[in-house]
């Protein structure tokens, strides 16, 4: 009686056949629904492979003036391949302080060169203009009869909000003066406001850039101090920075 009813238990015990045969098609329902999910994935990768394979090697050319630029892509502020000035915040700035170095640094003996550089980076109104307002007030004659020599000393440069190449600049330009044998200097701190024009580059305009207006104006009180005691803005190029 012990064994039969022990015989019994065991059978009771076992899955029966069709409890088995659901569980074997249940596995076998979710390993199909894996299939069908992969397929699309091996699809996309297969894709993207391809993509990838047709694609024409990377090449990086690096300019003269050390800038990277994908071969094939225009480069960021890349206007016209590069033909056209204006679009490069970097050089922008290093023409006004050229402008500005070579417009206000001068003695004597290099004035005409001096001037005769800077008023050829203005355009042909602005430049007519100026050589007027030059000759009105004899500025070349008072230099020599004077033997004043200027030096420039640029302190801060800003571009100006909402307005394209257009920028204020804080120096202070020291006058030396002869007269009788007695030198005197006088310290004049101003506010620059130049405003460039962009052109195509050429062999006689290599930077692409003109000065089309130019105005200084004084600056007194507090800032006029600060300024005139501030250190020169510093460059990593020696001919933009104020004072050489």
């Amino acid at each position: 009686m012990r064994s039969a009813a022990i015989a019994e238990e065991t059978t009771a015990a076992r899955p029966k056949y069709y409890e088995m045969d659901g569980a074997l098609q249940a596995n076998a329902n979710r390993a199909w629904v894996l299939a069908f999910l992969t397929i699309p994935i091996a699809l996309l990768a297969i894709g993207f492979a391809v993509f990838v394979r047709v694609q024409p090697p990377t090449v990086i050319r690096i300019g003269p003036n050390g800038e990277a630029s994908v071969m094939g892509k225009p480069a960021k502020g890349a206007a016209a391949d590069l033909a056209t000035g204006g679009t490069d915040e970097f050089l922008d700035e290093a023409f006004v302080k050229r402008f500005l170095t070579t417009y206000l640094n001068y003695s004597p003996a290099d004035v005409d060169d001096h001037w005769a550089s800077s008023l050829n980076m203005m355009t042909r109104n602005l430049r007519g203009v100026t050589l007027k307002a030059m000759a009105d007030d004899n500025t070349r004659g008072k230099i020599d009869d004077g033997q004043i020599q200027s030096v420039f000393h640029l302190r801060e440069l800003d571009a100006v909000s909402g307005e394209p190449l257009t920028y204020l600049v804080y120096g202070v330009k020291d006058l030396h003066r002869l007269s009788n044998g007695t030198e005197t200097t006088d310290h004049f701190v101003n506010e620059y406001r130049i405003r460039l024009i962009a052109d195509r580059r050429s062999d006689a305009n290599p930077d692409g850039l003109w000065i089309a207006e130019y105005s200084e104006r004084p600056i007194d009180g507090e800032r006029r101090e600060r300024i005139l005691n501030a250190p020169d803005a510093r460059s990593s190029n020696d001919g933009s920075k104020g004072g050489q």
